[in-house]
């Protein structure tokens, strides 16, 4: 119990978490007439006038400033939003259908019922008109895409354009205000017209429940005083305990967030065991002619040529991304800084083998994520450079700088294609991801899983989980669509249960 809460609230449903799986379970809820709480541990934030990749933005919007450590036998940076609309305000606005192959393991495997590929396709369809998915669908390619594309075509490889959730305006940048079709700007705008309250800065701690019925939360909500940083000029805080009392709650706080509060709150039960990531090597690439990927849409292709275990792709650029990825070898590669304006940063990705863990650092509450790479992780990414480098010479690239501790300079196609006969050291790699997943599968096999098919908590009457957790294991694709698509399945199985459908 809150020691002394001095907030106290009462709803039917608790929507812990606002990003793809919160905002569309809050809105369908709502709109069924549930009263809904959404508590969002971020801020909400006016994105109509800042671009979202600016530092003052990262330090709004994403959690720990965009670096949360995953520990293991390589560095990987985990990219994570903190802010009302949760990641989907930060992301690329991918948006993908979740593959044939992984339905039907997710079925063999791990018991999901009630899953086939042709209603989760409806599901996205419908979706897909909410937020707006489309292809660019011009002839005026962003540079940087036009380079990867040339490079790609000339090999013979095949490669597609990713359609997004973003309205498409090629005179200014792909990251700029208001271009994105996140959550603050679909379903949090739609639950809140059918009458949910939205509490952001509210960071929820514990589940309180007795004989597998949560009754209450407690947790910490920030309200701002009148005093800023004198340094940086960011908003200074007062903290107070809150406690909310629902009927029913919903944790959607993401592959990271949802475990370390349900076993903090001592629900353990295959709970942040089976942590699935998508590795991500980037690569700087230095052309002869300026490409201003600054300023240009994000790279809009990937080369599919061998997916399912390694996609290529482009990256978001700024001089500051740029920076962070020569940064393993700042000495030998800060003069590549004065070519800026010439260079992008691209990646190489592969759906991870391995699983992790999440548990909770018991004195600050704090995530601790663990995933050690596979010996087929470490093929799979050494492969996907040298294929990397193939596409970025063959697009006329004059040099690569890899996120790697060494080489820290790739001056040839030549020096790509080792990495096909000796693969880089994992020790050597510094690495990211954007997409976590898995850590409360869901399914039937209770062996493996933490919820039932629909997302309701094992041993629990009015707890669910709605987010990227509930994946069973890796998609291998960009993971927003199945999220949303998951969620929207699932917050309808729950209204047919309750008769509101």
């Amino acid at each position: 119990m809150a020691n002394n809460p001095r907030h106290k609230f009462t709803t039917q449903v608790l929507v812990i978490g606002s990003g793809a799986g919160g905002a569309i379970t809050a809105a369908t809820l709502a709109e069924a007439g549930y009263s809904v709480l959404i508590a969002e541990e971020g801020p909400e934030v006016d994105l109509s006038g800042m671009a979202t990749h600016t530092p003052r933005a990262m330090q709004l919007l994403y959690r720990n400033g965009g670096l949360s450590p995953i520990l293991g036998n390589t560095n990987i940076a985990f990219v994570e939003g903190c802010c009302v609309g949760g990641s989907t305000e930060i992301n690329s606005a991918f948006w993908l259908h979740t593959p044939p192959d992984a339905v039907h393991r997710w079925q063999k495997i791990y018991g999901v019922r009630d899953l086939s590929v042709e209603a989760l396709d409806l599901l996205f369809k419908e979706i897909e008109v909410e937020l707006g998915i489309s292809f660019l669908n011009s002839d005026e390619l962003p540079p940087s895409s036009a380079r990867f594309k040339y490079g790609a075509e000339k090999l013979g490889w095949l490669i597609e354009e990713v359609p997004r959730a973003q309205v498409t305006n090629l005179g200014g940048s792909a990251y700029a205000p208001d271009a994105k079709r996140s959550m603050s700007r679909t379903y949090i705008p739609r639950a809140l017209r059918a009458g949910a309250r939205l509490l952001s800065n509210c960071h929820i701690t514990r589940l309180y429940y007795r004989r597998g019925r949560v009754s209450h939360v407690s947790g910490v909500l920030k309200k701002p005083t009148r005093e800023r940083n004198l340094w940086d000029r960011s908003q200074r805080y007062y903290t107070s305990n809150v406690l909310i009392e629902a009927e029913f709650v919903f944790v959607c706080g993401g592959a990271i967030q949802t475990p370390v509060l349900l076993r903090f709150s001592g629900i353990k039960r295959n709970i942040g065991n089976n942590l699935c990531i998508h590795p991500m090597l980037k690569v700087a690439a230095l052309f002869d002619e300026p490409l201003d990927s600054h300023h240009t849409a994000l790279p809009i292709y990937q080369v599919k040529e061998f997916w399912p275990d390694i996609t290529l792709g482009g990256s978001v650029f700024t001089p500051g991304f740029l920076a962070l990825t020569l940064s393993e070898n700042w000495t030998e590669n800060q003069e590549a800084m004065r070519n800026w304006r010439q260079m992008a940063l691209y990646y190489a990705a592969c759906r991870g083998s391995n699983r992790g863990t999440v548990r909770v650092f018991p004195l600050t509450h704090e995530a601790v994520v663990r995933y050690r790479l596979s010996r087929q992780d470490q093929m799979n990414l050494s492969i996907g450079l040298a294929r990397l480098g193939e596409v970025l010479f063959a697009g006329g690239a004059r040099k690569l700088y890899p996120a790697l501790q060494a080489p820290s300079v790739l001056n040839s196609l030549a020096e790509c294609r080792m990495f096909l006969e000796k693969p880089i050291p994992i020790s050597a790699m510094s690495l990211t991801t954007v997409h976590a997943f898995s850590t409360c599968p869901m399914g039937e096999n209770k062996a493996l899983c933490a919820t039932d098919s629909f997302g309701k908590v094992y041993g629990f009457e009015n707890l669910y989980i709605a987010d990227a957790s509930l994946i069973p294991d890796s998609p291998g694709v960009n993971p927003q669509g199945t999220i949303m698509a998951l969620a929207l399945r699932n917050t309808r199985h729950f209204l047919e249960e309750k008769g509101r459908l």
